[in-house]
């Protein structure tokens, strides 16, 4: 049972907000892009993992996607996928990565191989086990239970292949086609209950209660000026920007597209690189509008709790999602 739903990280929309609002010719735009691709192969590595997950063993699996905790030393840490289970916990952490590689056990690094030799890539087993220490010591402060904690690495590109796989490398990494048998030799190790169904039900409530998402500065952290970002709304057919408000609807002067909710996007773009607080005069000049009226009644239509009154008023957009 699926109690929180995959789904892309704060940075991962965050950075694709960027690629749509920065230019491509911005100093900065080939970090930001390469980024950007980074964190979708993630995503999609992390994906890969669904369809394996509907074999599991037996129903009784609690899952939870992109949960992110705060153990009890104040840091956080985030888990691609946990499974829950009256006797365990499973932690697994996807990997897309593609080529030859190498789990070094001696020095706790991965590499890839590469014409000129090896490319260092981290370690995704210390990953694991840091999570493992780290959600071990949550469950217990927060429970009082000692419940066993599981690692494993799960790569997830079919164009990847394992150099030298010891056999107790292979009890800590495996492939995502093989991840049905790998759990149900796990869930063997363990068939007696830890947890009765009250227990089971309070953690998972109290996991996804305690999900915390990341935020993600972009443009301090990509060092862009707040003046140097596109305004206007960007066409969601062929990506022409600023589309042009004509009475009820948006035009798009390249395709001819119309469109009465194109100005939702740009204003998830804004929440997500300018903060959720935006005044009527700031809505104007970012969807490119020529009068105060229009953009108070875009603001307006869209429901948004505010504060203050007249031309001091600020509207939220947090907590506002595109339907």
């Amino acid at each position: 049972m699926i109690k929180k739903r995959r789904e892309k990280s704060v940075r991962l929309e965050t950075c694709e907000a960027g690629c749509r609002r920065v230019p491509s010719n911005h100093p900065s735009y080939p970090q930001l892009e390469a980024e950007t691709g980074r964190l979708q192969a993630g995503y999609r590595g992390e994906k890969a993992l669904d369809y394996y997950l509907t074999f599991l063993p037996h129903d009784n699996y609690q899952i939870f996607h992109g949960l992110r905790l705060e153990d009890h030393k104040n840091r956080y840490f985030q888990m691609d996928t946990l499974l829950l289970t009256f006797s365990h916990c499973l932690i697994l952490e996807a990997k897309n990565i593609t080529g030859e590689l190498e789990f070094d056990e001696k020095c706790h690094q991965l590499k890839r191989k590469t014409s000129d030799g090896y490319e260092a890539l981290g370690d995704p087993i210390s990953q694991v086990e840091r999570h493992k220490y780290q959600l071990t010591h949550w469950l217990e402060h927060h429970f009082g239970k000692k419940i066993p904690v599981i690692g494993q690495v799960v790569l997830t590109n079919k164009h990847a292949t394992l150099i030298s796989a010891t056999s107790s490398l292979m009890n800590k990494v495996t492939f995502h086609t093989n991840l049905p048998n790998k759990i149900s030799k796990i869930n063997e190790n363990f068939p007696s209950s830890i947890l009765n169904e009250k227990e089971l039900r309070k953690i998972a409530r109290t996991l996804v209660k305690k999900h915390t998402p990341d935020s993600f500065l972009l443009l301090d952290f990509f060092k862009i000026k707040k003046s140097e970002k596109k305004n206007g709304v960007i066409c969601p057919e062929c990506a022409h920007c600023p589309m042009k408000k004509k009475r009820m609807n948006w035009l798009c002067l390249e395709c001819g597209l119309i469109s009465q909710t194109a100005h939702y996007d740009a204003l998830d773009d804004y929440k997500r690189l300018l903060g959720s607080a935006i005044s009527t005069s700031q809505a104007m000049e970012y969807l490119q509008l020529n009068s105060r009226m229009t953009s108070l009644r875009i603001l307006k239509s869209m429901d948004l709790h505010f504060d203050g009154n007249g031309k001091s008023r600020v509207y939220y957009l947090e907590g506002w999602h595109i339907a």
